[in-house]
């Protein structure tokens, strides 16, 4: 009796662990849209607007340089991001479409993919210019209109695949397509820009104040550390 007692009295004195601290929030699912684009991370945090066409190559290069750190700096809550789409390249309004589908919390993780598969894209849609069918299909798709082009242009480039690893099924990304409001609400976006002064991308403002042509370098130079 009297060890069993000594045992408690040891437990007793014990210290109690520690909880497991909560893990820290990430802040990439505050999203915010408006008619010019998507804006995401902790409000009151310092803004980084980026104007940009998913096929645009040199946007590609900058994301792979810059991407990282804008993205570990908006999920630390320390800087906000907004993605303001500008219509360019025969691809940028079904991605620009797509991408308005898929979930808040998970929106920028697929802008992030797509400019990260912006090669397999554009290989995908060269291989499809080169088969007679395909290449017949497109046409026809983009005498229809905007909306059947970007319809046969996301299937032809693997885009509706890439869209179901972020939670959208086929299904949900055909009727995302066809739906004429995200269609509007892209060209609102795109025009927006354009009257902004916007002419080519990456065109980045920071803190109100448009960036002159430079490097990922440059940009990352003048993010918070």
């Amino acid at each position: 009796m009297k060890a069993v007692l000594a045992g408690f009295a040891l437990a007793l004195a014990a210290p109690a662990l520690a909880a497991p601290a909560a893990p820290a929030p990430d802040h990439r699912s505050a999203l915010l849209e408006s008619s010019d684009g998507w804006t995401f991370g902790k409000a009151g945090a310092p803004l980084l607007t980026e104007y940009a066409s998913f096929g645009c190559p040199h946007c590609g290069q900058y994301a792979a340089a810059a991407g990282p750190r804008i993205d570990a700096l908006v999920k630390a809550g320390t800087l906000r991001f907004s993605w303001r789409p500008f219509l360019i390249f025969p691809q940028d309004r079904a991605a620009a479409v797509l991408t308005r589908c898929i979930a808040p919390a998970r929106r920028l993780g697929f802008i992030e993919e797509l400019m990260a598969q912006q090669a397999a894209i554009r290989a995908a849609l060269t291989a499809a210019d080169q088969d007679q069918s395909l290449r017949g299909a497109l046409y026809e798709a983009e005498l229809r209109g905007p909306i059947d082009q970007a319809k046969v242009i996301a299937g032809q480039s693997g885009m509706i695949p890439l869209a179901a690893r972020f939670g959208v099924t086929k299904a949900q990304a055909d009727a995302c397509l066809a739906n004429p409001v995200h269609h509007a609400w892209v060209s609102n976006a795109d025009m927006s820009a354009r009257l902004n002064g916007v002419t080519g991308t990456p065109t980045f403002v920071w803190k109100g104040a448009r960036l002159p042509a430079g490097t990922p370098d440059d940009l990352l130079a003048l993010l918070p550390q």
